[in-house]
């Protein structure tokens, strides 16, 4: 049991800090790029801002402890974790104003939720590479360790 709290513990952490960093660097990419209208009013509401990035940190990177888990299925725990991420993210960034809404314009708010999903996913997906190709060399090290031990005795 106190393992899975430092498990949880440590994953909110994370996925604080994964929103702070992000939230940072949005912010200097408009900042460098010229976008000073655009951060205008994050300066002004910053304290909201940084709890609305922190949030969707939490929500998105948080949850990925999901995987640390045996059930439910793959498939499951991917849903979950996009469910939650979205689930949190795009209200959170309507509220935020950090994108247009319209809300009479419907097809646009569903081709803007479904872009949404394809970035997440596509952060998802690099993230899944990571871990594969780092899980792949601790197989291959967990490898020659065995072979080297059965040489030994």
């Amino acid at each position: 049991m106190k393992r899975v709290v430092k498990t949880v513990i440590k994953y909110l952490l994370l996925g604080i800090s994964l929103g702070c960093t992000s939230f940072v660097i949005m912010c200097l990419s408009f900042y460098l790029g010229g976008a000073d209208a655009f951060l205008e009013p994050i300066f002004r509401d910053f304290a909201r801002h940084s709890l609305g990035a922190m949030l969707v940190g939490i929500a998105s990177g948080g949850t990925a402890v999901i995987y640390q888990f045996p059930r439910p299925s793959g498939f499951a725990k991917i849903l979950i974790h996009l469910c939650v991420g979205m689930g949190v993210f795009y209200p959170t960034a309507l509220y935020l104003g950090w994108f247009p809404f319209y809300p009479d314009r419907i097809l646009f708010t569903v081709a803007q939720f479904l872009c949404f999903c394809g970035i997440f996913i596509g952060i998802w997906f690099c993230f899944f590479m990571f871990n594969r190709r780092d899980a792949r060399r601790i197989n291959e090290r967990l490898k020659e360790l065995e072979t080297e031990y059965l040489r030994e005795t």
